[in-house]
């Protein structure tokens, strides 16, 4: 996977930009505010159908502007390739190369991508629904199946509660046996998931701590039950209990997992510093597993490179990045690594090339 230019038109604080990127490291570098993180948060939007930074599409709109539209060009096994998204206010429209894309679902998978964002040290610190969301976003990129149980799973849950709010169970049966199916499903994924990370999550770490920090991974899902059969009996015996609060308490809408220091929570007894570390190491693994997966080298994204680790990890992570394929730093200290591309944003616009 190579991205070669990303085009933005009215996006954030850019009215309009070709940026054009090498293989290898590319850095981005600017002073805060100056519109670094605004191309990761574009790059991240064409890959996942989502922005890191916000749920609403009109906040990607240049004030004063009517509409954006952000495109890349890239390369995938040496065919050029084009994916589009413009956003008006009203409507969305996406395209891949010359095909209509109906919806930011089936953007999954074409720009396979890893971010990296300050925010991430919520894994550690943060509420289940940010460790929920970074397994969703992981699994998504790696099958199209995953997508599609996620969504009947959550539709099936929303028409359960209503009903459980109205105290009513009238065909109540009939959206358990499907959010039964889909939750096998879901927790399944996810078990492996967290299988598949945390051998590697484990080592990147201890290469990342000169082998000091022992770190793990571990999946907490809400229900033990595996088979559907069993899953759909739990949600009947609960229905007593949830037509009393008016809403489904267990699934893998309520899973989890934990990491562990020294096993130990992290969130306890692990140094910021080694949070970072280790969060870092996590986004390695997920890299890993998504090019495993995926068969292409999925791309990788560090915002505000400079502050994540202290500077002996930072030096481990310089040496360590050079096999993690087309990789996109954004920073504001001028650092130029040898062999990179570097670039320079002031005030949403491309200032120099070096």
């Amino acid at each position: 996977m190579f991205l070669k230019h990303l085009i933005l038109r009215s996006f954030r604080n850019y009215s309009e930009a070709l940026i054009s990127f090498e293989r290898g490291i590319n850095i981005i570098q600017g002073r805060n505010g100056a519109g670094k993180t605004n191309l990761l948060e574009a790059i991240c939007l064409l890959s996942t159908g989502r922005s890191f930074r916000t749920v609403h599409l009109t906040d990607l709109i240049k004030k004063g502007a009517s509409y954006f539209y952000i495109e890349a060009q890239f390369e995938q096994e040496n065919v050029a390739q084009v994916l589009g998204i413009g956003y008006d206010g009203k409507g969305y429209r996406i395209h891949h190369n010359r095909t209509s894309l109906r919806g930011f679902v089936h953007l999954l998978g074409i720009l396979p991508s890893v971010f990296y964002t300050p925010k991430d040290n919520d894994l550690i610190s943060g509420t289940p629904a940010e460790r929920r969301r970074f397994l969703n976003v992981q699994l998504s990129q790696m099958t199209p199946l995953y997508v599609h149980h996620l969504i009947r799973y959550h539709k099936a849950m929303k028409h359960r509660n209503a009903l459980l709010k109205q105290k009513s169970q009238r065909a109540i049966t009939s959206f358990e046996q499907v959010m039964a199916l889909s939750a096998a499903y879901l927790m399944k994924k996810r078990s492996k998931l967290i299988n598949a990370l945390k051998p590697r999550m484990r080592f990147f770490a201890r290469k990342l701590s000169l082998d000091e920090d022992s770190f793990n991974l571990f999946y907490e899902p809400s229900i033990s039950m595996k088979r559907v059969d069993d899953i759909a009996s739990l949600y009947a015996g609960q229905r007593h209990k949830e037509l009393m609060v008016g809403t489904t308490l267990q699934g893998p809408h309520r899973d989890d997992f934990l990491i562990t220091y020294d096993e130990k929570d992290a969130k306890t007894y692990a140094s910021e510093g080694q949070k970072r570390s280790c969060i870092t190491a996590l986004k390695m693994a997920e890299w890993e597993e998504l090019k495993n997966t995926n068969s292409h080298l999925p791309l990788m994204n560090i915002d505000d490179f400079g502050i994540h680790l202290d500077k002996q990890r930072l030096y481990l992570l310089k040496n360590m990045l050079k096999n993690f394929g087309q990789i996109f730093l954004t920073t504001p200290l001028i650092d130029k690594m040898i062999g990179t591309n570097c670039c320079h944003i002031e005030g949403g616009a491309l200032y120099t090339h070096v």
